[in-house]
């Protein structure tokens, strides 16, 4: 029952993780796009269209956000290497587990703090593509769900290396 749980948890993860990754190519992708868009309708017609920047802007805290969570997943975040190359064995995995403990923290904050923003913003209508700012805002609870998932999955993996105690003799 165990490895059945935990084998889930990692599904879950991995797809999540997938998700991210397709969803953060075509924020970016968007974004060149719509950077090209802007530099040609300003080079040759000598305007651009406003909705442009804002499209821009907006792709850009989604890309951050979504690419967060895979780094997040791809243990790819900034680490103090001097201090983790020292510790070995059992030290090792509790700094792991404390940093994700810390990352876990953070995700939960932009989870509480985004659902609120939202709720006061929602009305809010972005300036030149008159959309709610709650589209654009939503980007900090997502992410945090997802880094949150990202990290508990972390977690859950170093319990999966660790011997069951039967098999320890216990």
């Amino acid at each position: 029952m165990k490895h059945s749980l935990l084998d889930w948890a990692d599904r879950v993860s991995t797809r999540l993780d997938s998700l991210c990754r397709t969803l953060g190519a075509a924020f970016l992708g968007l974004i060149v796009l719509a950077a090209s868009i802007q530099v040609a309708g300003r080079y040759f017609m000598g305007y651009s269209p406003p909705w442009i920047e804002e499209i821009t802007r907006y792709s850009f805290i989604w890309m951050i956000m979504l690419g967060t969570a895979v780094l997040v997943k791809s243990n790819g975040h900034a680490v103090i290497d001097l201090l983790v190359m020292r510790l070995k064995g059992k030290a090792r995995q509790v700094h792991s587990g404390l940093v994700q403990i810390a990352i876990l923290t953070c995700a939960l904050v932009l989870l509480v703090q985004g659902l609120q923003l939202i709720a006061i913003v929602y009305q809010q209508l972005s300036p030149a593509m008159r959309i709610s700012m709650a589209y654009v805002y939503a980007a900090l609870p997502v992410g945090g769900a997802i880094i949150a998932v990202q990290c508990v999955n972390a977690l859950l993996d170093g319990y999966r290396d660790q011997p069951s105690p039967a098999a320890q003799g216990v």
